[in-house]
C-alpha cells in the first residue's frame, strides 16, 4: 500500500481472528449445536462467513445444510452457551506491541465486529481497557458486514472521515466491508490465506508484521 495522501487518524479492528484467537472456539460452538443434526461443519463453511453476526451466519449454515428454519433461534442459542461456558482469552503474539503504538502516538481506536454488544463489552472491558474510543457491533448496525455500514458507523462515531481511518480484519467479509466504506484495509492470515484478502491493500502473516507496517507507512 503506498502512503496515504489523506493522514491516518485512527485504527479500526475487528474483534474475533484480530484482537482475539476467538475464531477456532466459535467453530468449535457452531459444530456443536448442528452435531445432533449429524452436520460436519468445516472451518471453510464458517470462517468465510465470519463479521455478518450470529443471525447470518446461522440462516447460512441452515439453508446449506438444509435444516428446519423454525430451529434458528434454538441453533442461536445452543452456540452461544457452548461459547460461553467454554470460552478462554487467547491472544496473538505482539497484537499488544500494535495496541500500545498506536495509544502512545495518540492514534483513535475503535473495534467493529459482528458479534453481539453484550459479549464484546465484556471482553474490552477486561483485557484492552483504555484503548478503545468506540465500539460497533451487530446491535448498532442494520447490515453487518460485508455491507460499509459498520466501519461508516465507526468513522462517524470516532469524528472522521473514513480515509482518515486504517482498518485491520482477517476475513473476507470484513475486508469487503472497509473498502466498501472507502478505508484502506491491512489483513492478516490468522484464519484465512492470502487467496481469500485480496481485497486488501496490504496482507501480512503476523502482528509483528503489523507493527513494522505502521512505524513504516502510518506514524
Amino acid at each position: 500500500m503506498e502512503r496515504n495522501p489523506v493522514r491516518i487518524k485512527a485504527v479500526l479492528f475487528d474483534l474475533d481472528g484480530v484482537l482475539l484467537k476467538s475464531m477456532e472456539q466459535h467453530l468449535e460452538a457452531w459444530q456443536h449445536a448442528f452435531h445432533r443434526f449429524n452436520v460436519v461443519i468445516k472451518d471453510s463453511d464458517f470462517y468465510k462467513l465470519e463479521g455478518r453476526g450470529v443471525k447470518a451466519v446461522v440462516e447460512t449454515l441452515i439453508q446449506k445444510f438444509q435444516i428446519d428454519p423454525s430451529l434458528k433461534q434454538q441453533l442461536i442459542d445452543v452456540k452461544v452457551a457452548y461459547y460461553n461456558n467454554h470460552f478462554h482469552a487467547e491472544f496473538y503474539d505482539h497484537l499488544y506491541d500494535v495496541l500500545d503504538l498506536l495509544k502512545d502516538n495518540q492514534f483513535n481506536m475503535a473495534v467493529v465486529t459482528g458479534g453481539y454488544r453484550d459479549r464484546v463489552t465484556r471482553i474490552v472491558d477486561e483485557f484492552f481497557d483504555s484503548y478503545f474510543s468506540a465500539i460497533i457491533t451487530s446491535d448498532d448496525v442494520k447490515n453487518t458486514k460485508p455491507y460499509p455500514e459498520p466501519y461508516l458507523k465507526g468513522a462517524t462515531l470516532l469524528g472522521l472521515r473514513p480515509a482518515e481511518c486504517l482498518v485491520i480484519e482477517n476475513a473476507p467479509m470484513g475486508v469487503e466491508s472497509a473498502k466498501k466504506a472507502g478505508m484502506k484495509v491491512i489483513a492478516v492470515t490468522t484464519t484465512m490465506t492470502k487467496d481469500y484478502l485480496e481485497m486488501a491493500d496490504v496482507i501480512v502473516d503476523s502482528f509483528a508484521e503489523i507493527r513494522d507496517y505502521l512505524k513504516d507507512h502510518i506514524l
